[in-house]
């Protein structure tokens, strides 16, 4: 998938590599949304960052546990599952049960 002059991509490539199925007429469509998300892009690559010292983003940006703790509300392995397994409408060796979502 190379770029082209004027930042064109092989849609029919990409959707093959994707294992997307396109429609007809969505080839055109698709070609101009990733030709805005390129050139987006390229205008990322522009932007500079000589100034910005690592150590100081990392510590501006250091992420924080914001989650409860699981202690006070936390159970045992298993203590519902006998409950569950009872309520449910079918069950098979220990498991709920439920309608398959993949097809053949």
């Amino acid at each position: 998938m190379r770029l082209k002059n004027k930042m064109e991509i092989d849609i029919k490539k990409l959707a093959l590599l994707a294992r997307i199925k396109l429609e007809e007429g969505e080839e055109k469509k698709f070609q101009k949304e990733f030709e805005g998300i390129l050139v987006y892009i390229s205008k990322l690559k522009e932007v500079n960052i000589e100034s910005i010292d690592d150590k100081e983003a990392v510590k501006t940006n250091t992420l924080e546990n914001v989650m409860r703790d699981d202690d006070e509300y936390s159970n045992e392995p298993g203590e519902f599952s006998e409950k569950l397994l009872k309520e449910a409408p079918e069950t098979e060796r220990g498991y709920v049960k439920v309608k398959g979502v993949f097809s053949k």
